[in-house]
C-alpha cells in the first residue's frame, strides 16, 4: 500500500515550530509494514488543503492528517474534509458529551466554541481522543482509507498506537513488519555513513534509514515479509551489523534515551551523579529528571553562570578563572569537582562554553565547549566545537555530556536486553 502523510499548519509551513510529527507517524506506520511515499505540509489555507486532499486520494491507499481539528477559526481540516468529500457535518451529541465531561473533569466549564469539534463528517467514524478535547477522524473514500488526527504529538500518538496501527495491521493480516533503531551519538551523520559501507548490499531485503538530531544519529532498519520468523532473523542480523559498525559511538538500541543509558550505569554500579552548569543553564539536569527513578543516582545540580558563582558555588579558583577564563579546559574540571564534592556524589559532569550568537572570538569562538568529569579516579575535560543556533549549541552541549559519563563509565549496549525489539 502507499501512504501519504499530510501535516496541517501555517505554523508548520512557516516554520515557527518543528514538525515532530512526521518522524512519529513514519516510525509508527514501518510497525503496519508500510512507509510514506509522500509528505505535504499545508498551511491553514482551504484551498490548498483541499487540493492536498485531492491529491492524496488519487495516489494513495493510506492518507493520514494531522493537525486542524481544534476549535478556532483557523481549524480548517474538519470543514474542508465535508466540501472536499461532499460529507454533511453533523453534530454528534455523544462526542460532544465526552468533551464537555474532559473539561468538567479539569473544573472547567466548556467554552461554546468547542462545540464545533463535536462537528462530524457524515459517515465517518469518531476516533476517541483521551487525552484532549479533539476527537479524530476515519473515513474512507473510494479505495483509500482517510484518517484526520489532531496535531498536537501525544494525541496523534496515541491514535495511531491505539486506533490506526491495529486497523491497518488488520487489512494486512499475512503481513509482517519491523523496524530497529540503532542510536549514536559523537560521530556526524557523514563519517557515520562511511562507517557503514557495503551494509545495503549485503542486507538487500532491508531498508536502512538516518535521522539526525540534536542528541545523535538515529539508524533506521525496517523490511516487511510474510514470514515472521525469517523477519525477526534477518532485522536481529542486520541491528547487530549496524550496532558493530557504529563502534563505541552507538550507546542505544531502540527508543531508549541516554539519560536512560546513563542512570541505568549509575544504578548498576551503585554511583551517583552530580552536575555542574554554566552556558546549559540547566538543560543537562533536566534531560536527567526527565527519565522516571532518576531520584536513585541523581544529587542534583548546580547552575554556576556567573565567574562569581562558580567562585562561590563551587569553588572554581579565581586563579584559574584569570588565567584561563571561564571557558576552558582548567575551569571545567574545577566545576565538575566541585559539584561532586559539595553534593556529595560519586562522579559530577560540568558544562562551560559560548552559545552566542555574540561573544565569541577567533580564540575562542561561538560554540566552543569544555565539558568536565569527575571521580575519584581524577578529573578530566574535553574541547568540542559545536554548531547551529543557540539553541542547537546548547542541546548538543546537553547531549554529549550525558554521553561523557556513559563513556567515562564504560557503558555500551546490552544485546541481553529486549528494549530494541518492535
Amino acid at each position: 500500500m502507499i501512504a501519504e502523510v499530510i501535516t496541517v499548519g501555517s505554523e508548520l509551513l512557516h516554520g515557527l515550530v518543528p514538525n515532530t510529527n512526521i518522524d512519529m507517524i513514519v516510525g509508527l506506520l514501518a510497525e503496519a509494514g508500510l512507509w510514506p511515499s509522500y509528505h505535504t505540509t499545508v498551511g491553514d489555507v482551504p484551498e490548498c488543503l483541499g487540493e492536498a486532499f485531492r491529491t492524496a486520494v488519487h495516489r494513495a491507499d493510506v492518507v493520514i492528517a494531522t493537525g486542524g481539528l481544534g476549535p478556532t477559526s483557523d481549524d480548517i481540516t474538519r470543514k474542508v474534509i465535508a466540501t472536499v468529500f461532499r460529507r454533511r457535518l453533523i453534530l454528534d451529541r455523544e462526542v460532544l458529551d465526552s468533551i464537555r465531561a474532559r473539561f468538567k473533569e479539569r473544573g472547567i466549564d466548556m467554552p461554546p466554541i468547542n462545540e464545533v469539534q463535536a462537528l462530524v463528517p457524515r459517515g465517518a467514524v469518531v476516533i476517541a481522543n483521551p487525552r484532549g478535547s479533539a476527537p479524530g477522524l476515519h473515513f474512507s473514500h473510494m479505495e483509500t482509507e482517510c484518517f484526520a488526527l489532531p496535531g498536537v504529538p501525544s494525541e496523534a500518538e496515541g491514535m495511531l498506537r491505539e486506533y490506526v496501527i491495529p486497523f491497518l495491521k488488520a487489512r494486512n493480516p499475512g503481513l509482517a513488519s519491523g523496524l530497529r533503531v540503532v542510536r549514536t551519538i559523537g560521530i556526524g551523520e557523514s563519517a557515520l555513513v562511511e562507517r557503514l559501507q557495503g551494509f545495503e548490499q549485503d542486507e538487500p531485503e532491508l531498508r536502512l534509514g538516518t535521522i539526525a538530531r540534536a542528541s545523535g544519529v538515529d539508524l533506521h532498519l525496517s523490511a516487511s515479509s510474510a514470514d515472521a520468523m525469517w523477519l525477526q532473523g534477518v532485522l536481529d542480523r542486520g541491528e547487530r551489523k549496524l550496532a558493530e559498525r557504529a563502534g563505541p559511538y552507538a550507546y542505544a538500541l531502540g527508543n531508549r534515551t541516554l539519560s536512560e543509558v546513563v542512570g541505568e550505569i549509575l544504578l548498576k554500579h551503585g554511583l551517583t551523579l552530580a552536575t555542574a552548569e554554566s552556558f546549559t543553564g540547566g538543560s543537562l539536569g533536566a534531560a536527567l529528571v526527565a527519565t522516571p527513578g532518576s531520584s536513585g543516582y541523581y544529587r542534583g545540580g548546580v547552575i554556576a553562570y556567573s565567574n562569581e558563582a562558580k567562585e562561590t558555588l563551587l569553588g572554581v579558583s579565581g586563579e584559574t578563572l584569570r588565567r584561563f577564563g571561564a571557558v576552558s579546559a582548567e575551569t571545567a574540571k574545577e566545576m565538575a569537582r566541585g559539584a561532586r564534592e559539595r553534593l556529595g556524589a560519586a562522579c559530577a559532569v560540568s558544562t562551560t562554553g559560548i552559545a552566542g550568537p555574540d561573544g565569541g572570538t577567533a580564540e575562542k569562538p561561538v560554540g566552543l565547549a569544555y565539558l568536565g568529569y569527575s571521580s575519584s579516579g581524577g578529573d578530566v575535560s574535553e574541547r568540542f566545537l559545536f554548531g547551529g543556533s543557540r539553541g542547537d549549541i546548547i542541546a548538543r552541549a546537553s547531549f554529549v555530556a550525558l554521553d561523557l559519563v556513559r563513556r567515562s563509565l564504560g557503558a555500551g549496549i546490552a544485546w541481553s536486553e529486549p528494549s530494541s525489539r518492535s
